[in-house]
């Protein structure tokens, strides 16, 4: 595999971050307002992870590289509790 697809990985999980990001700080509205950190270090993750998934073409094995980071987001960024 390319490795450079990874950069393509990184656009798409970066669009997300923020579109979710945006909605958690502007249109997320919990019962519970325990949920809104939740949701905000869930989103932090995610950021965090796409802005090192950048970096996974240069790495020694990127498609290890990028696959952890991407298993990352979706394991951490999406539980909720």
């Amino acid at each position: 595999m390319n490795p450079l697809i990874w950069h393509k990985v990184a656009a798409i999980s970066g669009v997300a971050a923020l579109g979710l990001g945006t909605y958690g700080a502007h249109a997320f509205k919990p019962q519970n307002p325990t949920y809104k950190d939740v949701w905000h270090t869930a989103s932090l993750y995610h950021l965090v992870h796409t802005a090192a998934l950048v970096s996974a073409p240069i790495t020694k094995n990127p498609n290890v590289f990028g696959g952890l980071l991407t298993a990352g987001i979706l394991a951490f960024s999406g539980t909720t509790q």
